[in-house]
């Protein structure tokens, strides 16, 4: 079975290179709104049997270009959210500093990140353990840090793949495995 994971395209949101906490803020809001850059995506002839997709724009546009079939949208799938790690009024920080503090602040459980590290992971199982097994060749086009993340629940249940670092827009990443339910033991008749 194989599992490719997408990540959507580039978004047309560009940013001040200095920004307070509600500037970053403010920016993170027109990003979820903002366009995407398309490009074309290399699938190495790959037809999927199915396909499933975050509930936001930039991803269903992005599987729109790499999937004819119908799409499964999830909740499930979304971004992890990235929220300012302290409180400025008035200091600018650079946004790269407001992007990778962010990310450590949810890595360290900092109460400042809607979502913890706990609760990505039990979102990546939840969406895992409701798929539809029975499809042979599955296609997830979703975001950056969700598929980083992604990728680990996905060799913690067998599968092998490149281990990303740095996940790329609009990139294939495929994952090779056993396909879980045909692991399962069917049920005794009495």
């Amino acid at each position: 079975m194989r599992i490719g994971l997408v990540r959507h395209f580039k978004v047309n949101c560009p940013h001040n290179k200095m920004m307070t906490s509600e500037e970053f803020r403010q920016w993170s809001m027109l990003y979820e709104k903002a366009k995407v850059i398309k490009n074309k995506v290399e699938m190495y002839g790959s037809k999927w049997d199915i396909c499933y997709v975050s509930d936001l724009p930039r991803a269903i546009t992005t599987a729109k270009e790499v999937y004819s079939g119908h799409l499964h949208i999830d909740k499930l799938l979304r971004e992890v959210d990235n929220a300012p790690f302290i409180h400025t009024e008035r200091i600018k920080l650079p946004f790269e500093i407001w992007h990778v503090c962010g990310r450590l602040a949810w890595y360290f459980k900092s109460k400042s990140q809607p979502e913890t590290r706990e609760g990505t992971r039990k979102r990546i199982n939840a969406f895992l353990d409701k798929i539809d097994w029975n499809q042979e060749n599955i296609l997830i086009v979703f975001h950056g840090f969700m598929l980083y993340n992604f990728q680990k629940e996905l060799k913690k249940r067998g599968f092998t793949g490149e281990k990303i670092r740095r996940v790329k827009n609009g990139v294939l990443y495929q994952y090779i495995g056993e396909n879980p339910m045909s692991n399962a033991v069917p049920e005794m008749e009495e």
